[in-house]
């Protein structure tokens, strides 16, 4: 595929500070010919700046030095997103394309916090892509877990209706902070991703429109760096923390009570990123997956396995002979969600599959990449960091901040 498609292209793009929206921004920047990357920031610029530098330290100056990135300090989740009407005209005047990352992934706020971060803010952007004059398609990131309300089988690369009238469920929850249908997903965050799906598709929009769907998201392969990847937004990091240690809801317990033949569906960020741009270049729109099918797919009884041979024996001792009982308070919720909602799922990822024999910026073909030995470079690394919390006694995350507001914006 011609990465060329991208010369001459001005983005916009939200969520730059955020896991996959770095990688996004760094991929625009560096490895593809954009003309100019608009990226919405809260707060300052300069904080924007400080989140790169700790997250990217080696590759944000790179990035800037291009010259291409032009900061617009707003909110998404306010009217016009909280832009200077100059800064706002020139968007309509000038973007091409618009790449919505934005979000709260935090996946234990009530449905009242969550539905505007994560749909009422997305149906405001698409509300303002009316004046864009020049724009050619909006993608809008939304995950695989908008289905979570369906059984085991094949998920397909298309809109499953749960509500006859997402319009009217979503007045329902902007007045009531209430759905029938919470229960009915693995956090209220998917439902609101849900909504937001079926309503931006539904909305009548002159432009076209991509969504795309990543499984859980893994570190990354290359971009920006090997093991690029926050903790507090990669799910597998994320759930052990949490029931690190846990007498009555630990990694032991869980492991005794999940089937093992299912997929532990993980998808490295970087190649997320590529099913985004590859998609856009060639025009796709509607629903499209990026999922454990196009990198490796083992079995989750496959994965502890790997988990288990890969983490250094002295870590091993020592985790034994440490007494530690004090726990997160949020590892009983995480660990009956995972249990309630672990789904023998195969999620179709048939509209990428050609870009697994592709080579390039838009191409998945991984050449000589080893998935084991890359696994197991992962697994020694989060062992380490979770042997020392371990030994000083703590947790990361303490004060609740892991899956807690990291709003991707």
């Amino acid at each position: 595929m011609d990465s060329d498609w991208y010369r001459g292209q001005v983005i916009f793009l939200t969520g730059a500070t955020g896991n996959l929206g770095g990688c996004l921004l760094y991929k625009l920047s560096l490895k593809l010919p954009t003309s100019k990357i608009f990226v919405l920031v809260r707060g300052s610029i300069r904080q924007a700046v400080e989140k790169w530098e700790h997250f990217m330290p080696e590759q944000v100056d790179d990035i800037l030095d291009t010259g291409k990135v032009n900061f617009m300090v707003g909110d998404m989740t306010q009217p016009d997103l909280a832009l200077s009407a100059t800064d706002l005209e020139l968007l309509k005047q000038e973007v091409t394309v618009v790449i919505n990352s934005a979000g709260d992934i935090s996946l234990h706020q009530s449905l009242s916090e969550t539905i505007l971060p994560n749909c009422t803010a997305h149906l405001t952007l698409t509300t303002i892509l009316a004046g864009f004059t020049r724009l050619q398609c909006f993608l809008q990131i939304s995950t695989t877990y908008v289905n979570s309300f369906l059984p085991d089988g094949s998920i397909e690369e298309r809109i499953y209706p749960l509500h006859p009238n997402p319009i009217v469920e979503l007045d329902t929850i902007i007045a009531t902070g209430k759905s029938a249908a919470t229960d009915q997903f693995a956090a209220p965050y998917a439902l609101a991703k849900h909504l937001a799906e079926r309503l931006i598709l539904d909305g009548g929009h002159a432009f076209p429109i991509l969504i795309v769907r990543p499984s859980f998201i893994a570190p990354a392969i290359q971009d920006p760096y090997p093991l690029y990847g926050r903790d507090g937004a990669t799910p597998a990091h994320s759930f052990i923390h949490l029931i690190l240690g846990n007498r009555n809801h630990g990694l032991l317990q869980l492991e005794e009570t999940l089937p093992t033949h299912p997929i532990c569906d993980e998808i490295p960020v970087d190649l997320v990123a590529i099913v985004c741009l590859a998609h856009l270049a060639q025009g796709t729109t509607g629903i499209v997956h990026a999922a454990a099918d196009l990198y490796a797919t083992w079995t989750c009884g496959e994965m502890g396995n790997r988990f288990h041979r890969h983490i250094p024996r002295e870590v091993k001792e020592d985790a034994q002979k440490i007494e530690f009982q004090q726990s997160h308070s949020l590892a009983p919720y995480f660990f009956q969600m995972i249990q309630r909602f672990w789904r023998d799922w195969k999620i179709d990822c048939a509209r990428s599959s050609h870009l697994k024999q592709l080579k390039g910026p838009l191409g998945l073909d991984l050449g000589d990449h080893d998935p084991e030995a890359f696994l197991k470079r992962r697994v020694e690394r989060q062992s380490k960091l979770a042997h020392s919390w371990l030994k000083r006694g703590a947790l990361p995350f303490e004060n609740g901040s892991l899956y807690s507001r990291h709003l991707n914006e």
